[in-house]
């Protein structure tokens, strides 16, 4: 609603200087939570308001001048003047960038951007970095230029400090697919690859990734002139302050608040109101007192508002192993073998194990996320190999976690277990990942993939590639569990073997008695000659690639100062090969050895 009323009376609970949308989530807030009198304020001319009702009142073409806290808060401008019990400062204002807290090397000058450059390439694969607001709206701004390749790395704290309404939007863009949000993964390191930006995230479950352009949203580190910048000079006289202003972030808790002013993220603006000046005022229900009948449609709005994909198919292999596709609404899903895709459910989705997780009603309605990598059928009914785009949707492994030996509840595969074919999902709209047979250039090169679990998932997509792309080498797949039962694939790997000579499968099962394969580990297999007798020769740098996917204890992941590697306790695949002279991936150095960091 585009409007511009003079304010009557100009007697406020609320001013908000700055329509915004930081200024009108804490008006959304404000007004859901009981408050009448609301005013927003703001130098332009025309803005776009929802609908409240004929709340809250507007002065738009009115520049703030002047606010006096004395007791109560007045509000001037040239020609204008309000009082309120509470003035809220949210106002636009130039963005000042700080530099990240870790060197970026001077070759990637030109990719490398500390606010929105005035052109970006819509064909480019862009990384949005920051903790608030700007970031967010530098994100919306590529996707609104055409932009299908655009991920916003936000810290997870991040989320309860963005106003309602960013975080509504961004949760939409999500749903639509139309950009990639790594909410619990921040960039740690970026490094020079064959001139484009190389970036390392915190979560090690989240790979390295290349991009073309990278844009730092990263705040202004001057909170102090906020008010300077916008021409508006503060006259407090009394305390406690009912001046708030909001930032990008919450400050730090051990830095001095300035007495005449609060600083808040637009987030946790409303809560801090409320506490101070409105305490009277109902809270919300919690989540508990809600009637079912009234959660329940509030679950069927949140999956139509939040869900972008659908479950083509659920198998389960037994009770806590399940081959199943999700086909996303738009766009293919198009990936190469080995990748990733990100699936998640509402924390308001019922659990198998019906286990009381205490959610607070901050979380209840968000998305809880995980990044599994995709699987493949391989073969079909014919004995055919298939290729990703003859199936309907993407294929994913996955087991159900459960919490014996956790500190903590497993979120996800709880959830998922009460799936079927024909219910939505939501699936991330980047397919990611740099564990890939990128590395293989040599068709008579010897290929060896090790993996635990449902850690076999990227492989058998990598081999149903290799034997399509007419690999000659051999193609070793080998995958420890606990007991057979726990290979849904197995079938279709003994088929593939009888067609593809160069094609071997190895089933290792550690808590079997009957099985030939019993207690055998994948690093047993390599020391104890397994592996040379399957390929005909020991393994060599020369000649062999190998792949590891799974438990980081088989992985054995290194730790790298320089080119010199520290490998952890017990001993692992990784250092298992080092011994025999391959080279494990490390920054900026492509071996022989590859692995997916992922767990």
């Amino acid at each position: 609603m585009t409007t511009s009323t003079d304010p009557v009376p100009t007697d406020y609970q609320v001013a908000i200087i700055g329509a915004n949308r930081a200024g009108i989530s804490v008006a959304l807030d404000a007004y859901e939570a009981g408050i009448e009198r609301i005013v927003i304020i703001d130098s332009q001319e025309e803005v776009e308001l929802p609908d409240l009702g004929g709340q809250p009142d507007v002065l738009l073409g009115k520049p703030v001048e002047r606010i006096k806290e004395d007791g109560t808060v007045t509000v001037s401008g040239a020609d204008f003047e309000v009082t309120a019990t509470v003035a809220v400062v949210a106002g636009r204002v130039d963005k000042v960038s700080i530099s990240p807290d870790y060197d970026i090397p001077d070759s990637l000058a030109d990719r490398i951007h500390l606010e929105m450059p005035k052109s970006v390439p819509v064909i480019d694969d862009v990384l949005i970095i920051g903790t608030g607001e700007t970031a967010a709206e530098y994100a919306e701004e590529l996707i609104e230029s055409g932009h299908h390749s655009v991920v916003l790395s936000l810290p997870s704290i991040a989320f309860d400090q963005l106003a309602c309404q960013t975080r509504e939007d961004l949760l939409q863009v999500e749903a639509r697919r139309d950009a990639t949000i790594f909410w619990h993964s921040h960039p740690t390191a970026v490094y020079d690859s064959d001139g484009y930006p190389m970036v390392t995230f915190s979560d090690r479950r989240t790979p390295d990734l290349v991009f073309d352009q990278i844009i730092y949203a990263l705040g202004t580190g001057e909170r102090s002139k906020h008010l300077d910048r916008l021409n508006i000079t503060l006259e407090a006289v009394s305390a406690p302050a009912a001046v708030y202003v909001l930032t990008e972030e919450d400050p730090d808790p051990d830095e001095p608040e300035s007495p005449e002013m609060l600083y808040v993220s637009p987030g946790h603006a409303w809560g801090s109101i409320h506490d101070h000046h409105f305490p009277d005022l109902a809270n919300p229900p919690d989540l508990e007192a809600r009637p079912p009948l009234v959660f329940s449609g509030l679950a069927e709005r949140l999956r139509e508002k939040h869900y972008n994909a659908t479950i083509t198919s659920f198998e389960n292999y037994h009770s806590d192993l399940w081959i199943l596709r999700v086909k996303p609404d738009v766009g293919d899903a198009r990936h190469d073998p080995g990748q990733y895709a990100t699936l998640a459910l509402g924390y308001w989705e019922p659990r198998l194990d019906g286990s009381d997780e205490h959610l607070d009603e901050s979380k209840i309605e968000k998305l809880v996320r995980r990044s599994y990598s995709i699987s493949h059928p391989m073969i079909d009914e014919d004995d055919n190999l298939v290729a990703p785009e003859d199936i309907d949707g993407v294929e994913f492994y996955i087991v159900l976690v459960r919490p014996e030996g956790m500190d903590h509840l497993p979120e996800l595969t709880p959830r998922l277990a009460l799936k079927k074919a024909g219910d939505r999902i939501f699936m991330g709209n980047k397919v990611a990942g740099r564990y890939t047979l990128r590395y293989v250039d040599d068709p008579e090169s010897d290929i060896v993939m090790l993996s635990t679990g449902t850690g076999e998932a990227p492989h058998n997509n990598m081999v149903a590639q290799l034997l399509r792309n007419g690999h000659k080498g051999r193609i070793v797949s080998a995958c420890t569990v606990r007991y057979q039962r726990d290979l849904a694939y197995l079938e279709t790997h003994r088929r593939l073997e009888k067609l593809y000579p160069q094609y071997s499968y190895f089933a290792l099962t550690t808590r079997e008695a009957d099985t030939i394969n019993n207690k055998v580990y994948i690093q047993d297999m390599i020391t104890n000659g397994m592996l040379a007798d399957v390929l005909g020769h020991e393994p060599s740098p020369d000649r062999t690639q190998f792949f590891l996917c799974g438990n980081p204890l088989m992985i054995g992941f290194p730790e790298w100062e320089g080119d010199t590697p520290t490998f952890p306790e017990p001993r692992g695949v990784c250092e298992i090969l080092t011994e025999l002279g391959f080279t494990v991936d490390h920054k900026g150095v492509d071996g022989n050895v590859h692995y997916e960091e992922y767990w």
